[in-house]
Order: structure tokens, then C-alpha cells, then sequence
């Protein structure tokens, strides 16, 4: 009987580790890498859709599309370094020396800094614009290329700690050295011993707490503006008053992504989140596994749904997206369309060529007693008529 109980102790907890290393697995090696690739495929559709024509008047859809592009660079630093090390045990990071650690661990935040801060940027401008309309034009507007000049140099300044203090080189079992890409708590160095204290604070401030605070002030009056009590705007076409409701409404989607699935996780992540306690016990060793395959999808899953969120939010991105995938089928389509029925059709069963001689002559007798009238709408349009671009209007 005490064998029997022993032996159940000793097997259960064996099979609910083996369970937990199967789910784990299945995360990082199949869930992961499915993100890297859906997510990079529909980042970099989303940024070539809104660099479109339509829609790379729109600032926001410009500064939407660089943040597509920092989204694809999130999954190729931190998401694939961490299905590497998690689920095949290939330290990517810890590779070469401690100079590559450091490259590594630079670019991942500063990539991450970016992806955050991108949102607050779009927002600002989105409000911006919302909240006055000027008469101004929109040639050689160069403000995305010089806001995101200022906030890479800005962030890389607060990132420049990874760059020179990152990982430190170990002895696995007194033999084996191994750089750990880590600011380790129990170096002997002061330097890594404050970094290590410090950095996850840093980092939870500066690209989490911060940017979310500003990003859902900023979208609480792009409501306000755009929806509850919108700006007076009666001279502008319902069309383009339309076509900016839809942009703000793609921009508000993301927003609310960002804030639903990373914020919540990442500040979690960073207050609970304790290796040390987690190898207390094996319970607790069990739920830091769990709270931490938890997190890392929710946080991952967003810098991969950007496609999702605009796609879903924006009828004037779907329509663009169906010209970009049906352009070269249906250009390609007409033109063999047109070569068919010219060579398959013979002279006399084409009797719009005389009607068209015909038409010819006559509009052209009577052009002159045109010309006035047609002048004078064409100057009374120009003078009437008003382009609308990202909330400013150009006369």
C-alpha cells in the first residue's frame, strides 16, 4: 500500500511536467513560428497596402505603415529569438561573443521601443488633426522621415545601456564558458548588479506605461473629435469626411490591440514574473511556466495581427487590398480581351468605326459654340472644389 502511494506521488508530478514541456513545445516551436511567418507576410502587406496611392496622402497610414514594418522586425529579433531558445534549445544570442550578445540585445529593444512609441506618434497626429483643419498644402511634407529621426536617436540614447554593459561570460559545470545575454543579479560587477535591478523597470516605463498612458489619452479625444462631437467640417465631401472616419477607425483598431494585448501582459510579466521564486518548488516552478507561455502569446500575437486589425476595421483598406492582389489578373484579362476581338472581328461588323467618324465631325463643328460654356464650369469647378488630405485642405 505505501509502495503504491509512493510510486502515485513520484508519477504524477512526472507526468504533469511532461505535459507542461509538451504544451510548451507546442507554443514555441508550432504557435511561434506560425506568428513569424502569418505575421511577417501581413505586416509587410499591410505597410506596401498603405503606401498605396489613396492612402499614402493620409499621414497616419504612412506612420500605420512604418510601425507594420516594426512590428515584422519585433517577430524577427525578440519572437524569433525566443522560439529558438525556448522550444530548440538554440541560444541565438549566446552564439559568439559578448559583442554579437550586445548587437543582439541593442536592436531587440530598440525595435520594441520603436513599435511602442509609433503609436503615441500616430495618435498625437491623428488628434491633430482632428481637433483644427488648415488650409495648407501637403507637398513635400517630410514630417514622418523627421519624427521618426528624433524618436529613433531619443530611444537609441535610452537603449545604449544594452549595447555596452549586456551579458556576461559564466562556466557551465567549472568547464564549459557560456555568455549569458543577461544583466546578471549576482556578477560581480556593480555595473551589471544595477543594470540587472534597474532595466526591467526602465524598460516597463519607458516602452510600456508610459506610451499607453499617452496613446489611451490621445484616443479618448480622437473619439471625442472624430465621432462624438466632430470638428466643423460641412465644406468637405461626405466622401472624404467618410474616408477619414474609416482611416481613424483603422488607426483606433491597433490602438486598442496594443493596449488590450500587450500592456495588460507585459506589465504583469514584469511584476509577477520571478525565475528565482519559480524554482522553489515544482507548483511553482509549473505556474512560472504557465503565467510565462501566457504572456509571451499575448504579446507576440499583436506584433503579428496588425494585418488583422487593419483589415478588419477599414473598408477602405480591404477595397485597396483587392485592387493590389487583382491588378496584374485583370490588366493582364483586358489586354488579351482587346487582342481577341480585334483580330476576331472583321471590318464590317465593327460599324461603330463610321459612327465614331461621324460623331467626330459633328462635335467638331460645333465646338466652337462650346467652348464658353465649357470654360466656365471648368473654372467655376476649380474654384469650388477642395481636396481633403489628413485633415488639412488644399485650395
Amino acid at each position: 500500500m505505501n509502495n503504491s502511494t509512493n510510486e502515485s506521488v513520484i508519477i504524477h508530478p512526472v507526468d504533469d511536467f511532461a505535459t507542461l514541456l509538451l504544451i510548451n513545445r507546442i507554443i514555441y516551436c508550432g504557435y511561434f513560428l506560425f506568428l513569424i511567418l502569418a505575421g511577417t507576410c501581413g505586416n509587410l502587406l499591410t505597410a506596401i497596402t498603405l503606401l498605396r496611392a489613396k492612402l499614402r496622402k493620409y499621414t497616419t497610414c504612412q506612420f500605420m505603415a512604418v510601425c507594420a514594418l516594426l512590428n515584422i522586425g519585433v517577430l524577427l529579433t525578440n519572437t524569433l529569438n525566443m522560439m529558438l531558445s525556448q522550444g530548440h534549445s538554440i541560444h541565438l544570442r549566446s552564439l559568439f561573443d559578448l559583442g554579437w550578445c550586445r548587437i543582439n540585445a541593442f536592436v531587440a529593444q530598440w525595435i520594441r521601443g520603436m513599435a511602442s512609441w509609433i503609436l503615441v506618434i500616430v495618435a498625437f497626429d491623428r488628434f491633430r488633426q482632428t481637433k483644427t483643419l488648415r488650409r495648407t498644402s501637403t507637398r513635400n511634407n517630410c514630417t514622418v522621415l523627421y519624427t521618426m529621426f528624433i524618436t529613433s536617436v531619443i530611444l537609441l540614447i535610452l537603449n545604449l545601456h544594452y549595447l555596452l554593459f549586456t551579458g556576461s561570460t559564466l562556466s557551465l559545470n567549472g568547464n564549459t564558458p557560456f555568455v549569458a545575454c543577461i544583466f546578471y543579479k549576482r556578477s560581480e560587477d556593480y555595473i551589471q548588479r544595477f543594470f540587472a535591478s534597474t532595466s526591467t523597470w526602465q524598460e516597463l516605463v519607458t516602452i510600456i506605461i508610459v506610451p499607453c498612458i499617452l496613446t489611451l489619452i490621445l484616443n479618448i479625444f480622437i473619439i471625442k473629435k472624430s465621432f462624438l462631437k466632430p470638428v466643423s467640417n460641412e465644406h468637405l465631401r461626405s466622401r472624404s469626411k467618410s474616408r477619414t472616419r474609416r482611416v481613424t477607425t483603422m488607426l483606433l483598431a491597433s490602438n486598442i490591440g496594443f493596449l488590450a494585448l500587450v500592456a495588460p501582459a507585459q506589465i504583469f510579466y514584469a511584476l509577477s514574473f520571478d525565475p528565482q521564486l519559480g524554482m522553489e518548488s515544482s507548483d511553482k516552478y509549473k505556474s512560472f511556466m504557465i503565467q510565462g507561455n501566457i504572456y509571451q502569446c499575448l504579446i507576440n500575437t499583436y506584433y503579428a495581427a496588425s494585418f488583422v486589425f487593419c483589415f478588419a476595421s477599414s473598408s477602405i483598406f480591404r477595397r485597396e487590398i483587392k485592387k493590389l492582389l487583382h491588378k496584374r489578373y485583370k490588366s493582364k484579362y483586358s489586354v488579351n480581351h482587346t487582342i481577341h476581338n480585334e483580330h476576331g472581328s472583321s471590318p464590317e461588323h465593327r460599324p461603330f468605326i463610321h459612327s465614331t467618324q461621324i460623331n467626330g465631325f459633328i462635335c467638331s463643328s460645333n465646338s466652337r459654340s462650346h467652348d464658353y460654356p465649357l470654360e466656365s464650369v471648368t473654372l467655376k469647378r476649380g474654384t469650388l472644389s477642395t481636396s481633403e488630405c489628413d485633415g488639412y485642405i488644399e485650395q
